[in-house]
Formats: structure tokens, sequence, C-alpha cells
């Protein structure tokens, strides 16, 4: 199976501008409040239009989503439930600043300013709040989200929605899985997770319980775990459970650009 990976292309090509070129020194996001974060860089790479790069070093910038234009937000005004896209800009002399925008790929740069690097996203959620999140390099890890409370869950592939979970430039989600059973006596069953409907899958397996500890058909958890899958979809993944008894919940950790 041939796979279109030009989403990924794309989304590597927009990141390689804020590449470091010490790989020792990588940039980190950290939050700071319901509205504003800070981006570091010992070394960071920019671009201008034509693609001509420019070396900015010692980068410490704080961007306000309550703010307008340089260190602010590129255009309009906040708003909930809505990802923002981080860059560092700066003018043709240096001044480098930083700029929230909803835009993965071009924001709207404020007069004077023609480099920019992108180097992450950070989610406003329902309550008009930053979410709290860390980022070291491509790295994200964020308060925990929930695409799918604990629910019976389909046992052929099925879609889970991650849109309020990561941003559309993530390659990859971190995710606790979390299985429950009804089924009794000694049988074993699994959650499936894969980037698209026909896989690759991991499965994790779930120990049911058995007779020796109980009566059978007594709800049971059976696995919490951590995993990690690669996204061919943006903001997209696919899973599934190995009996229509089984109940799935995902939580979103973090993610990678």
């Amino acid at each position: 199976m041939i796979r279109d990976l030009s989403r990924h292309l794309k989304a590597r090509s927009i990141l390689s501008l804020g590449q470091r070129d010490d790989p020792r020194s990588g940039d980190q996001v950290s939050y700071i409040n319901t509205h504003e974060v800070r981006i570091t860089a010992d070394e960071i790479q920019l671009q201008d239009n034509g693609g001509r790069p420019y070396r900015a070093t010692m980068v410490d910038v704080t961007v306000d989503i309550t703010t307008s234009g340089v260190d602010g937000l590129d255009t309009g005004t906040k708003a909930p439930e809505t990802w923002y896209h981080l860059w560092v800009i700066s003018r043709p002399r240096g001044f480098v600043k930083g700029l929230l925008s909803t835009s993965s790929s071009n924001p709207t740069l404020p007069p004077g300013y023609n480099r920019k690097a992108y180097v992450g996203a950070i989610y406003n959620n329902r309550d008009d709040y930053f979410v709290s999140y860390y980022q070291n390099d491509k790295l994200a890890w964020a308060d925990k989200s929930c695409p799918l409370a604990m629910a019976a869950f389909p046992d052929t592939p099925t879609s889970v929605d991650l849109s309020a979970s990561v941003p559309s430039t993530a390659i990859s989600v971190i995710l606790e899985l979390s299985g429950l059973t009804t089924i009794g006596g000694h049988f074993g069953s699994s959650i499936y997770v894969g980037p698209t409907s026909n896989g690759p899958w991991h499965n994790q397996i779930m120990m049911i319980a058995g007779t020796s500890q109980g009566a059978g058909n007594i709800d049971h958890v059976q696995l919490v775990t951590q995993s990690e899958v690669i996204l061919d979809s943006s903001q997209q993944m696919f899973a599934y459970v190995g009996s229509p008894n089984d109940r799935l919940e995902l939580h979103v950790l973090g993610w990678r650009y």
C-alpha cells in the first residue's frame, strides 16, 4: 500500500524553518498563564518568503493572545475551541519577536517583519483559556484531554476525532488507553490503535477477570497503558476492540510535530 504523505511532507517543510542549527540546543515553549506562552531557543533558523535563511540566537519571547500584532495575535480576536500556531518572527536587522496565528503556514506578519519560523501550537479551550502545556523541541506534553469517554466501542476499525486534542501539524499522538470489559471466564481481549482504517495495528491485551476471582460478566477495569500513534490524516486516528463487550476510553497526553 502506498499512502499519500504530502500532508506530512508539508508539515515537515514548515517545521524545518524552525529547526535548530545545534541539535543539542532545542527550542522550548512553556505555558505562563491562561493567555501567555514563552518561546525560548538557543538557536533557530527563520526564512523570508524567498526562502533565504536567517539564524537567530538566544531567542526569548513571550506572546500574549490578548495583544494584537507583534508578540500577540496576527489578526482578529481570540476565539474559544481554537488552535493557535506559534511563530518566531523578525525584521531584516533582527528584532526577534513572537506571533500567534490560526494559520500553520502563512501568518499575517506585522509591518516591517519579513522572516518567520514555525515552532508549535497551543489550544484555546471552551472556557477561552490556553490549555497548560510544555514543549521541548518537537515533543509537546499537555493537560490531559479526553476525545473519547468510556463507552462501548465498535469491534471494527472506527475513526477517532482528535481535533480538540492535537493540532493539525501533529504527526503523532501520545495516548493513554483505558479498557473495560464485561466478559467472564479466563479470556483475553485487546484494544487496537492505528493510523488508518487498514492499520498497521498495535494492540494492547486485556486480561479478563476469571471465574476464580468471582462470578463472570462483571465490569472490570483491565488495562490502563500508554501508546503513540502516527497520524496519517490530520487530527484523526483509528481504533477498535476485540469483542463487542469491550469498552474504550482515550486520553491524549501530548503529540509530536
